[in-house]
């Protein structure tokens, strides 16, 4: 939802100000691991986050069960888990995608 696209655009801005703010002659320092990790660890908080994450829990799962062969589905659950930083319930969910849909390419990438 929105909330989660506010926080990780708040995260990528105080990313690149502390990055601007750290250049030494010219040259900007930024660690892009530390950086992906830290926006993939930002925090949700506020409950219009909460809820947002609520609402695509029970879409996906009932685009899931009404649609298991569709690997788009399993995937988009797995990373609303993983952006609410649930890691084991992701890749249990990823897991039953790669069971659902043997034959989808992208649903074993992302695993």
């Amino acid at each position: 939802g929105t909330g989660l696209a506010e926080a990780r655009g708040t995260v990528l801005g105080q990313r690149l100000d502390r990055a601007s703010r750290d250049s030494v002659s010219g040259q900007t320092v930024v660690d892009p691991r530390g950086y992906l990790t830290g926006l993939d660890s930002a925090v949700v908080t506020s409950s219009a986050d909460l809820a947002d994450i609520h609402k695509a829990r029970l879409l996906l799962k009932s685009v899931r069960d009404t649609n298991p062969r569709h690997g788009p589905g399993w995937i988009a659950a797995a990373r609303v888990e993983e952006c609410a930083n649930k890691m084991p319930q992701a890749r249990a969910i990823i897991q039953g995608g790669c069971t659902a849909c043997p034959e989808s390419e992208d649903v074993w990438l992302e695993t």
